[in-house]
Order: C-alpha cells, then sequence, then structure tokens
C-alpha cells in the first residue's frame, strides 16, 4: 500500500484482513488432527499442484509440478532447474508462471492451481507489487491468469505431495524444463491414494 502510493477503502482493509486471519488458522496445527487431501475443495476442473525448492550444498534451485483431471488422472507434469538462483521464492513464483505456461500450450483454460507457499498466494491475488524484486516475473504470471479462468489457491504440502516428487528429477539435473507426458513408475501409488480422496494426517 505505501509502496504503490495506494488508499483502501475500510472494506477493502478488513477483507483482507479477515481474509489472512481464516489463511493462518488453516494453516496452524491445533490441538485436533488435521487431515489433508488432494484437491481439498473438490474443485471440477484440471487440479495444476506446484513446487519450488531449494536443496543441497551448494544450494540447487528447481521446480516441479503436475496437471490432473479432477478424477485424478495424469495429464502431464514438469519439472527444471534454476541456474544462478537460490531463492526459494523466486523456485516458487518460477513454478507457477511454468505451470501456467504449460497449460496454455495444452489448451487448457479452466483450471485451479495449487501451491504450498502461502507467500506467493498472498503476493499474487494482493495488490500490485511494482517496487517487488520479482515485479516483472510477477506481473507475467498475473497476465497469464488473466488470459484465462484460473484460480490459485493454497495448499498444504501434504496435499501437493505428487508435486514434490518431480524434486528427485531434478535434485541432479541440470535440464531447465523436463515435460513428463505418462507418469513415473515410483509416483502411481500416490497418484491412485490422491484419486480415492486418501487424507494425510498434518505433520
Amino acid at each position: 500500500m505505501c509502496l504503490g502510493n495506494e488508499n483502501w477503502l475500510n472494506t477493502k482493509l478488513s477483507l483482507n484482513i479477515q481474509g489472512m486471519v481464516d489463511t493462518l488458522k488453516a494453516c496452524y496445527t491445533t490441538d485436533e488432527d488435521q487431515f489433508i487431501k488432494w484437491n481439498h475443495n473438490n474443485h471440477s476442473c484440471v487440479i495444476l499442484n506446484v513446487d519450488g525448492s531449494c536443496l543441497g550444498s551448494p544450494i540447487r534451485a528447481g521446480y516441479r509440478g503436475i496437471l490432473r483431471n479432477d478424477a485424478g488422472f495424469f495429464l502431464s507434469g514438469f519439472s527444471g532447474y534454476i541456474q544462478n538462483s537460490s531463492d526459494i521464492l523466486y523456485a516458487e513464483l518460477y513454478a507457477i508462471y511454468k505451470g501456467l505456461l504449460l497449460a496454455k500450450e495444452m489448451s487448457i483454460t479452466d483450471f485451479v492451481c495449487y501451491s504450498d507457499s502461502l507467500h506467493c498466494i498472498n503476493i499474487l491475488n494482493g495488490p500490485p507489487t511494482r517496487f517487488h524484486a520479482y515485479a516483472v516475473l510477477i506481473q507475467d504470471i498475473k497476465e497469464l491468469l488473466e488470459q484465462r479462468n484460473v484460480m490459485v489457491n493454497h495448499t498444504l504440502r501434504e496435499g501437493n505431495q505428487c508435486a514434490e516428487f518431480f524434486a528427485k528429477l531434478v535434485a541432479f539435473s541440470d535440464v531447465e524444463f523436463l515435460r513428463n507426458e505418462s507418469p513415473p513408475m515410483n509416483l502411481k501409488n500416490s497418484l491412485q491414494s490422491d484419486a480415492a480422496g486418501i487424507s494425510y494426517l498434518r505433520e
């Protein structure tokens, strides 16, 4: 608000505060066990799960994602290595960007994107960020979002396990973009569990 020299109405400010409160309540553990499943809002459209990572020593940044229909059927997977970066925020944003580009290439116009990075979701759903370090990438993502019917939602890590799987594919690879037309054998059990609606205990 300050950097953008914007004035917000009290109602907008109140809604943003309430939205953040609701998100924090959903993310932090409580005394009760919390069970998480894939596509937790049961959206009836294509589902894109994405994830970014910064792992190893020296740190290697990467991204990955998976596209499925609402029944959990595998449509495509992707992963890649990000050169000259060790910033997890950039990796998470770049995962969303590459996922949106792949969906566009596949002519998918109606879908939901899930990321386990709450920071990314807040940036993309929030006000303009002209002075952000990654303002150009954020604007590119927002332009892709405006071109199709897409929602960007937060999911906890337990609901994003299939996207995390592809981290193994880039752990020791320098390939900037790798697309999988069929699911790797080691992923099939997780895909079946997600499709069956199995819930995982929040750690």
